[in-house]
């Protein structure tokens, strides 16, 4: 029984399924030795927004995986010499998706399987590869020298109300014990669950559609206020966030950081401070984000906001 799971999102569970027929393990295995090129260790691919990698793991211990291949790996673009093949064979594995899962799990009542998912994650790998192909950019710059812990929102309309930000700190969300089990929402807010915490989840206000509107309203259900909505010094430490979508199937957050730029931690990858394109995040408004093509607006979040 092999477990795929197609790293593409930030804010929702991956899209997860089984292939539980053993013949159709047993292609799928010998596949990935005979393109072993686009077989990768998990995380070692392309880490913005967007389709990252696919992950296949073994889920059986009676049954070995073909030499050369390891129990759990990933099949991903690392660099120029394995793009054919790494799209080659995801797009074979992305392929097998079910429209209805013959095993269901608890990510499909986020994340429901369907043809439109399948064709979207084809298009959001198709997208990384083109990324991919490009030479690489510089190296983020560094961060500018830090500015008092309290400020205001970027915006004359809402320069009367003041918030604190924080030292940026990507050791803290980069651990093996917190990275995986924590996504963009839990940066944002400053929050470690280890729950992969969704907007609205913890007071009953939960949302499966993916548009600003509905993102939040479910965000502020857990407390958050929209921006020239000041808070009370009461509800320190407060936070600055911002929210973007990729229509009908994610969202993102982002976090303001001493120093004037911006952190994010997409999905389980590592938090980081720079946009697709490598470049430090001074304005999430106008940063490379991929798919998440709609910004829809800044929100502060106090001490009294919880997440689940």
């Amino acid at each position: 029984m092999l477990r795929i799971e197609v790293d593409m999102f930030s804010g929702r569970p991956n899209p997860v399924w089984m292939i539980t027929e053993e013949e159709a393990a047993k292609k799928l295995l010998g596949a990935a030795r005979e393109m072993r090129a686009a077989v990768t260790k998990p995380g070692a691919g392309y880490d913005g927004l967007g389709f990252r990698e696919v992950r296949v793991e073994n889920l059986l211990d009676d049954v070995r995986a073909p030499r050369g291949l390891p129990q759990k790996f990933a099949v991903a673009p690392t660099g120029k010499e394995n793009l054919d093949a790494a799209g080659e064979l995801a797009r074979l594995l992305i392929g097998t998706m079910p429209l209805r899962s013959e095993v269901r799990l608890v990510e499909h009542a986020v994340t429901p399987l369907d043809e439109k998912l399948r064709e979207t994650a084809l298009e959001w790998m198709e997208v990384t590869t083109r990324l991919m192909r490009k030479p690489p950019g510089p190296p983020p710059p560094p961060p500018p020298p830090s500015n008092p812990l309290i400020t205001t929102i970027p915006d004359s309309k809402c320069s009367q109300c003041q918030y604190e930000v924080s030292q940026y700190n990507p050791g803290f969300w980069n651990n093996p014990a917190t990275q995986p089990y924590n996504n963009c929402y839990n940066y944002a807010r400053n929050w470690r669950t280890n729950t992969f915490a969704q907007p609205g989840r913890a007071h009953g206000a939960g949302t499966s559609v993916m548009a600003c509107n509905t993102v939040t309203a479910a965000a502020m259900a857990d407390g958050l206020k929209k921006r020239c909505t000041c808070l009370p010094q009461s509800e320190y430490p407060r936070r600055l966030m911002a929210l973007v979508i990729a229509p009908g199937y994610d969202y993102h957050w982002y976090r303001h950081q001493r120093g004037g730029f911006w952190g994010h931690k997409p999905g389980s990858t590592a938090a980081r401070n720079y946009d697709s394109n490598g470049v430090l995040i001074t304005d999430p408004q106008t940063c490379a984000r991929g798919p998440y093509a709609n910004f829809c607006d800044f929100f502060y979040a106090g001490r009294s906001v919880v997440i689940n």
